[in-house]
């Protein structure tokens, strides 16, 4: 059975870490497997929607500290190392053309936590526990969320969490609104998953890319509205639009084709 499995039905694109035994803790090779299928992903056109998952009772314990070759007092080449695979991971999240959804079915902490912040949207069941331990383990934050996290909940929490290594449970992070949504058991996380990402199937492809991009990148009013700009051309050229036009005088659902 592989580390990392693919399903694809209906335009939503499945991605599941599969090392349960392992608490689904992630290698040089996995990473880049699932960086591979991100990148795939990102430029399928059938592919309208992904959901980023673990399999069994947990999402992702962070990185397999005995299988990723990191020996206390021997490190190598490490920068190369954690640029080629779990930072390769991260971009190819940030930057998939698809929205990505995390659904965190249990423990997402260290690199698994940083993981999900790279996502555009998080789902997670309630007694999920979250948080940066990198210190506890004398490091540094290394997957993104010295950007990611105080983009998401402000600098004076997340200079909090990185310092101390607080473990965190879902509720917790719902109030400071770093998670969309928490379900009370794996069953209403499923369905709160599936719901939305069959709402987010059946929206249009070029705005949702476009507006993720948008989002991604603006770092001022000016950028942002240039942006903006330069989106809403692309837009309304689209077939995309005049079917949403057509729709909405004509009363009913659009039928967008990415065109």
């Amino acid at each position: 059975m592989s580390d990392v499995l693919c399903e694809l039905h209906d335009g939503i694109a499945r991605l599941t870490l599969n090392r349960p035994t392992a608490r689904n803790s992630l290698t040089p090779g996995v990473t880049r497997e699932i960086a591979e299928h991100l990148e795939r992903l990102s430029g399928d056109r059938d592919v309208r929607v992904v959901i980023l998952t673990g399999a069994g009772k947990g999402f992702c314990s962070g990185a397999d500290l005995r299988g990723d070759g990191v020996v206390p007092g021997e490190v190598g080449d490490y920068g190369e190392l954690i640029r080629t695979s779990y930072h390769r991971l991260l971009l190819a999240t940030w930057t998939c053309e698809k929205p990505v959804i995390a659904r965190i079915n249990g423990p997402a902490v260290g690199f698994g936590f940083d993981l999900t912040l790279a996502c555009d949207i998080r789902l997670a069941v309630r007694d999920a526990k979250l948080g940066q331990v990198f210190l506890d383990r004398g490091l540094v934050p290394d997957g993104g969320s010295s950007f990611t996290l105080p983009r998401l909940v402000g600098p004076t929490r997340a200079y909090e969490l990185m310092l101390t290594a607080r473990v965190f449970l879902a509720e917790e992070a719902a109030d400071w609104g770093l998670l969309t949504r928490v379900a009370v058991d794996l069953a209403e996380l499923d369905a709160l998953t599936d719901a939305l990402a069959r709402t987010l199937a059946a929206g249009p492809p070029i705005a949702q890319r476009l507006a993720k991009r948008n989002f991604r990148q603006a770092r001022s009013l000016e950028e942002a509205l240039a942006l903006e700009r330069d989106a809403q051309s692309v837009c309304l050229k689209s077939a995309d639009f005049m079917e949403g036009i057509a729709a909405f005088f004509g009363k009913r659902q659009p039928n967008f084709r990415g065109e």
